[in-house]
């Protein structure tokens, strides 16, 4: 199927709008600029290329007052994204549209923490006692959500209405291309009447050019969404849309087309893109190539067969092994806990559930992470390991697929980067923190770099093969799992190495979703934590990792090895509907359910049990319930948050493991606090004990935070032997 180009949206430091961007550069090279003010004044370089001052996200916003919850790259977002549907004649068609968008990270607005900190230090110093005495309230708890870079797929789904399925990728220039290239590969299969696809990345703040300076990039930084909208070309002929170009697979070493924009992250190459193809020239960068005419070879091969899981690795609370795992698992046990890994006086939440004598890393890694407070990247790394010792080792073609989640300030970095530069009224030193002299080791921007582990990882491995990093929240294990198997499927790697880690467990960590009243307050640990309550009152926060090896099963099967489980299927969707809950119908969630059993070509009524999302907020739990009673009756459910907490980004890898353990163990997984069920839920919820029996088919699901849902269709090991 040859994929069109039917709209394309452009927000860049040349222009609004690709004509306009184009028009300016035709005038000339843009010249970069020093930000305002004292920053600009102490620290001239990096230099930036701002987007041009008259960029007003307002008139296309569907509510005026989300701007507030919005950081700069989700306002690009949402312009090129309204730019490029309304060119293409679809702003009113775009439920069913799928979203793939490459987003960076969002290291946040200095002025958010600033207060805070100013209520938080004693003698220069991060004292945890003011900060629960004094800090905390002056804390936006809605400024948390500004970070999170999977919040322009969240943003873009509300204000254009798509409720289809997507991804977010991050962090690197080839994000946006990544994304684009994923979303033409589900046009050209079908799975997606049409998409929207892109990036979008804002690198201007002055945390941005701090980090910079510190990786000797001299710039200059810029800023930028691209989208495109595709859709199969004999469909646009047919409603007669006007076809701007074409996209399809890049040739191997074709060079990144030049942009004079500086670099914009996950925009970079997508703006470079748009204006290639507004000037009416082929160009080529990240594997995506466009063209003005003619079609482009795009690779269609897509089979649905089944993936098998032959590698298994975790570093999680309950254990490092997959037996341990299993067995701590399925008799119930829980790993929630006083939390050890930092002492707060006067903390307003006591329980978590953290990994314990982690297992040490190869020296070469563990020197790699000394003296950085990066816990999810050691995390990620030790269980990626593992699942690589697991399955025998790979080969080199191998490729990695990485979800992870928001890298939080630590104390640590507070304490090196902004306690020493506070004045006494509460404003930053930009010129004393331009003249101290760089450190030895400081933590910012490493640990910030979402991209490390796994790069890492494929280092010490050799690996060449696919590569891509997911952010959606708490869907982005899942999402990444499923992307790894839809890369075998589609013939682009034999095997994959896919999985997620985080670890929020930490004051920076926690704070916001204590805000938010998303965590219990619970001091017992027997009852912190009780997904499908009556009196549930939040989840307790985890910690965790875990990575998967998936290949062809027929592969498997020919070199004989054993098989864990099967990935049937997968599904997404976005909920279109709120930043901070799921739409209260759960109709997002359905979707995502739907969507991973017509992948996986099954009825609903072969699930034998569901893994849910099951967080144990009174609001989440409710919506999950009506989802999976639309969708599948009342298949056993329970939720496994109970026992290991809510590992946030990782949480869908981790409970992959723990739906691999109801396959080995023979026995579904516990709602371990369970006492009194909430009567309102219509639930066949598994006992606080566990109860027997293997299912066949397991549906285990993943909900983020700005309504990105995932779900994930697993099948025993027996399953389809007969095939």
């Amino acid at each position: 199927m040859t994929v069109a180009i039917t709209g394309i949206g452009l927000v860049c430091p040349a222009g609004i709008g690709l004509q306009a961007a184009l028009d300016r550069l035709a005038q000339g090279p843009l010249v970069p600029a020093r930000p305002d003010g004292p920053e600009g004044d102490a620290m001239p370089d990096p230099p930036i290329l701002p987007v041009p001052a008259e960029f007003d996200p307002r008139p296309v916003l569907k509510r005026r007052k989300d701007r507030k919850l919005m950081a700069r790259a989700n306002e690009l977002a949402v312009v090129a994204a309204h730019q490029a549907a309304a060119a293409a004649g679809l702003l009113d068609a775009l439920a069913d549209a799928g979203l793939y968008l490459g987003v960076g990270r969002e290291p946040g607005n200095l002025d958010d923490i600033l207060p805070v900190l100013a209520h938080s230090e004693t003698g220069g110093r991060f004292d945890g006692a003011r900060l629960v005495a004094e800090g905390m309230g002056h804390m936006n708890p809605l400024s948390s959500l500004k970070t999170l870079p999977n919040m322009s797929v969240a943003h873009v789904a509300i204000n254009l209405g798509i409720l289809g399925p997507g991804q977010a990728l991050t962090d690197d220039a080839a994000a946006g291309t990544r994304a684009l290239l994923e979303a033409a590969t589900a046009v050209a299969a079908g799975l997606v009447p049409w998409a929207l696809a892109g990036g979008a990345d804002s690198r201007v703040a002055f945390t941005d050019r701090s980090t910079a300076r510190r990786l000797g990039q001299p710039g200059p930084l810029g800023e930028a969404a691209a989208v495109f909208v595709l859709e199969p070309a004999a469909a646009a002929r047919a409603r007669g849309a006007h076809i701007l170009g074409y996209v399809g697979a890049a040739a191997p070493g074709t060079p990144a087309p030049s942009h004079h924009l500086g670099d914009c992250g996950a925009g970079t190459d997508v703006a470079a893109l748009a204006l290639a193809l507004g000037r009416g020239q082929a160009s080529a960068t990240g594997g995506v190539q466009v063209a003005p005419t003619g079609a482009p070879a795009l690779h269609l091969r897509r089979e649905a067969a089944p993936i098998a899981i032959t590698g298994v690795g975790g570093v999680t609370p309950l254990g490092h092994d997959f037996a341990t795992f299993t067995r701590r698992l399925l008799a119930g046990e829980s790993a929630v806990a006083p939390i050890r890994g930092f002492d707060v006086p006067g903390f307003p939440v006591h329980l978590a559930c953290e990994v314990v004598d982690a297992p040490a890393l190869p020296d070469a890694l563990a020197a790699a992470f000394a003296g950085l407070d990066d816990r999810k990247g050691e995390l990620a790394v030790g269980a990626a390991l593992a699942a690589v010792a697991d399955h025998g080792g790979l080969p080199p073609e191998a490729g990695l697929v990485y979800a992870t989640g928001l890298s939080s300030v630590s104390v640590a970095e507070i304490d090196q980067d902004s306690l020493p530069f506070l004045k006494k009224n509460g404003e930053f030193d930009y010129a004393a923190f331009a003249k101290a002299p760089p450190r030895a080791r400081p933590q910012a921007p490493a640990r910030h770099l979402v991209t490390r582990p796994a790069d890492l990882v494929a280092a010490h491995l050799g690996l060449t093969g696919p590569r891509a990093q997911h952010f959606s929240a708490c869907a982005a294990g899942a999402a990444a799992i499923a992307h790894a198997a839809e890369l075998i499927r589609r013939g682009e790697a034999e095997v994959m190495l896919a999985g997620g880690a985080d670890s929020m467990v930490h004051p920076f960590g926690l704070l916001p979703f204590i805000l938010l009243g998303a965590t219990t307050t619970e001091t017992q640990p027997h009852r912190a934590g009780r997904p499908f309550e009556a009196d549930r009152d939040g989840f307790v926060m985890g910690e965790g990792g875990a990575f998967f090896v998936l290949e062809p099963l027929a592969r498997a099967r020919a070199a004989g090895r054993p098989v864990h489980g099967l990935l049937l299927g997968a599904g997404s969707s976005n909920d279109a509907w709120n930043v901070t809950a799921p739409h209260p119908e759960g109709l997002g969630a359905e979707r995502a359910m739907r969507a991973a059993l017509a992948d996986a070509g099954l009825p609903p009524e072969v699930v034998g049990y569901v893994n849910a999302h099951g967080t144990g907020t009174p609001l989440n739990d409710g919506v999950e319930a009506a989802a999976v009673a639309r969708v599948c009756g009342r298949p056993p459910i329970s939720s496994s948050k109970a026992q290991f907490g809510h590992t946030i980004a990782a949480a869908g890898a981790v409970e992959l493991l723990a739906c691999l353990a109801a396959f080995r163990g023979g026995r579904l997984p516990p709602n371990a606090h369970l006492t009194a069920a909430d009567p309102a839920l219509d639930l066949d919820l598994v006992e606080a004990t566990g109860r027997a029996g293997a299912p066949g088919v397991i549906l285990s699901n993943s909900f983020g935070f700005g309504g990105q849902n995932a779900a994930l269709v697993l099948g025993h090991p027996d399953h389809g032997r007969s095939t």
